[in-house]
């Protein structure tokens, strides 16, 4: 969780791509939202592969390409559509699998702001 001073301070994102330190500004509003309705959409894909009918191999292998193979290709897709200051040819070369997913988990935090003080008053709404 950020603090109070990293989200005044307009601080980076820090995240370790084969062990090196990388630092992911921040997106404007705009771009920002922008950036959201990308996500949105992947998620809109997903949906339909998890709960899609697997009553044949050939759809069992449908739903578990889109989940195994292409949903990782996609989250990644959207770590650099965030981080546009990244060499991504320089980060996948030396990157694995997991430290792009606590990247992502990252871009997520700073990404959703406003939905941490949706939640907030809400709760103390209902007090």
């Amino acid at each position: 969780m950020r603090s109070e001073e990293q989200i005044i301070a307009q601080e980076p994102v820090t995240v370790h791509f084969g062990g090196t330190e990388y630092k992911i500004k921040l997106l404007n509003i705009k771009d920002a939202r922008e950036w959201r309705a990308k996500l949105a959409g992947m998620m809109g894909q997903l949906s339909p592969a998890v709960n899609a009918t697997t009553d044949t191999p050939e759809r069992f292998q449908e739903a578990m390409n889109s989940l195994l193979v292409e949903m990782p290709d996609k989250i990644t897709e959207l770590v650099f559509d965030y981080a546009r200051d990244l060499d991504r040819d320089k980060v996948e070369a030396v990157a694995t699998d997991a430290e792009m997913a606590l990247a992502f988990e990252s871009i997520l935090e700073v990404a959703f702001p406003l939905a941490r003080s949706v939640t907030g008053i809400t709760m103390k709404l209902s007090q």
